[in-house]
Parts: structure tokens; C-alpha cells; sequence
């Protein structure tokens, strides 16, 4: 209702609507932001099936801070049927903000309870089959009539919240809203060790509806008893003496132990010990050089050639 004040509302004709309806693929949406407030239907496709006799006023709708976004359009039928372009009524089950704009401009334009779909009551009963009372909103006056909207009750779906299923959602609601209250009290219960009166009070209760709800809980009635029978005892006796146990025996595997795997802490932490930028070099164990070993070792290949030519010459 609050939205519908940043629109606009003009009385048009219906040769005004046609020379406009014929560039509506051709028109841009304007803002990003208002692309959600565009047509999704045509008007004349919403129309289709209604004679023009039956039409009484067709509104231009519009928003007044955008000259870019595309028009609404707002019919007005003698039943007081009000149709929008935007299908907000027939999608959502409510009055949209471009039907508000109408609704305070317009003379002809009439609030009838049947504009607001059934799923929206919030009735403990079945909901009454017709409505047909509306109210006036033109000068403050309030009158009733019994003229019912035909065309709304065609284009809409039945009510799919039937009592079967409201019964349900009703029943899985108390159930949610009960499993709630009960583990607060389990909680509250254990904190402040009065588990045994929780439980005095609970088989109070299975005891009272467990006849009339017909559910086999005669098992679980006599094990709360024997909890709530040990829980009460003051003087519980003490608990028989336990056998030793020792540790199980060790078996020794055959073959070579599995190589340990090691974790990723230690693998960090050998990593972390050795600082990235020293690179440990060779020793020699011949020379004692750095770089290299006995094998790359250039004091040791001339002197083991330099035998081998002296024992060649011997």
C-alpha cells in the first residue's frame, strides 16, 4: 500500500491501450532495478474471454520516478473485478501496489474480500464459501452487496489448503512447538538433578490419555516407573566389586615392521628446522674438500692413475 504511492494513474481509452500495446516487445526496460515491475501479460491476452460491455474503466499505471519503465495496466469490470497486467492478484492471492493507486483515484473501484484468496485467512474453521460482502472506500462510505466476482473465481485455482492438510501442518507445528518445551525441561531437569520429579509428572500424564489416545505405550509407562522407582531411592547400594582387567596380550607379527608414516606436524617441523637459503654441500672423505666426494674427487683419480702406470712399468 505504501509503494503504491510512487505511481501514477491515468484514465485511458481502449484506442489509446491498442497503439501502445503494439510496441510492448519494443520497449526497454529502463533500470535494472525496476525489472521486476514489468507487464507479464498483455492486456488484451488478459482480457481474452470478456466482453467490452462488461469493461468499465482501464487505468494507465506507471512509476513517477522512472520514465523508462513500462506502463501497468489496471481494468475495472462491473462485478468489481479488479485486473492488472503485472498478475500479482491471480499469482499472489493479494492486491497489488498498482490496484491500490486505482483504488484511491478511481470512483468506480471497489475492495471486495474476494480479491484476497482464501489461503491467506487466518480461520481456525473451514472458510466461509461466500464471500460476497465488499466495502467502499470512495468518501469514507461503507456499503454491502451480494455480487460476487465471477471473473476472479475463473481465473484463479481452488484453494489448496483444504482441512485435511491444515490438520497436518497443524499437528506437525504442536509437535515441533512440544518437542521444544520438552528438552528444555530435560535440560533444566538434569542441571538442577530433579530428573525424578520430570518423570512423576510425565507418567502422570501418559497415565491420564493413554487410554483414550489408544497408543501401546504400557512398555515404556513401566520402565519411566522403574526409573523414577531407582532415581527415588535414598540409599542406593553400592556396586559389586569389579574382576581386575588386565592389558590384552601383545602378539608379535612375522616379518619386518611397517615403515611408520610420518605426520604432517613432523614434516614441518623438519622442514622448518632447515633454513631455505643453506644447501648442504659434499665432503670429500679422501681430501677433505667441499663439493664433492671420493669419487668426483680430482686428487684421487691422479694419484690412483699415477699407480697404475708405476705398476704397469714395474
Amino acid at each position: 500500500m505504501n509503494q503504491s504511492l510512487l505511481y501514477q494513474a491515468n484514465l485511458v481509452s481502449i484506442n489509446q491501450v491498442e497503439d501502445e500495446e503494439t510496441n510492448f516487445n519494443n520497449s526497454v526496460l529502463g533500470i535494472l532495478g525496476h525489472s521486476h515491475d514489468i507487464p507479464q501479460i498483455r492486456l488484451w491476452e488478459l482480457l481474452n474471454g470478456i466482453s467490452y460491455n462488461d469493461i468499465t474503466e482501464i487505468w494507465e499505471v506507471s512509476y513517477i520516478a522512472s520514465k523508462t519503465s513500462k506502463s501497468h495496466y489496471v481494468v475495472i469490470l462491473k462485478d468489481a473485478t479488479l485486473l492488472c497486467t503485472c498478475m500479482f492478484i491471480v499469482n499472489q492471492g493479494m492486491i497489488c501496489r498498482h490496484q491500490f493507486r486505482v483504488l484511491i483515484q478511481s470512483d468506480n473501484a471497489i475492495f471486495h474480500i474476494s480479491h484476497i484468496h482464501t489461503r491467506w485467512f487466518n480461520l481456525s474453521s473451514d472458510p466461509p464459501t461466500n464471500l460476497t460482502g465488499f466495502i467502499t472506500i470512495v468518501n469514507g462510505e461503507k456499503n454491502h452487496t451480494t455480487i460476487p466476482l465471477s471473473y476472479m473465481n475463473q481465473l484463479r485455482t481452488d484453494n489448496v489448503y483444504t482441512p485435511t492438510i491444515r490438520e497436518k501442518v497443524n499437528k506437525k507445528i504442536q509437535y515441533g512447538a512440544a518437542m521444544s518445551i520438552a528438552k528444555t525441561s530435560i535440560q533444566i531437569a538434569v542441571t538442577e538433578d530433579v530428573t525424578a520429579e520430570l518423570i512423576r509428572i510425565l507418567t502422570q500424564f501418559i497415565m491420564k490419555y493413554r487410554r483414550s489416545t489408544g497408543l501401546s505405550i504400557e512398555k515404556s509407562t513401566e520402565s519411566l516407573q522403574d526409573l523414577q522407582g531407582s532415581s527415588i531411592q535414598d540409599n542406593p547400594q553400592p556396586l559389586s566389586v569389579l574382576p581386575d582387567i588386565s592389558n590384552p596380550e601383545y602378539h608379535k607379527p612375522k616379518g619386518r615392521p611397517p615403515k611408520r608414516y610420518k605426520s604432517t606436524v613432523e614434516n614441518n617441523r623438519i622442514t622448518s628446522e632447515k633454513p631455505d637459503d643453506v644447501t648442504v654441500q659434499k665432503t670429500c672423505s679422501y681430501c677433505s674438500g667441499k663439493g664433492h666426494n671420493i669419487r668426483g674427487c680430482p686428487k684421487y683419480k691422479a694419484e690412483s692413475s699415477a699407480n697404475k702406470g708405476n705398476e704397469y712399468l714395474v
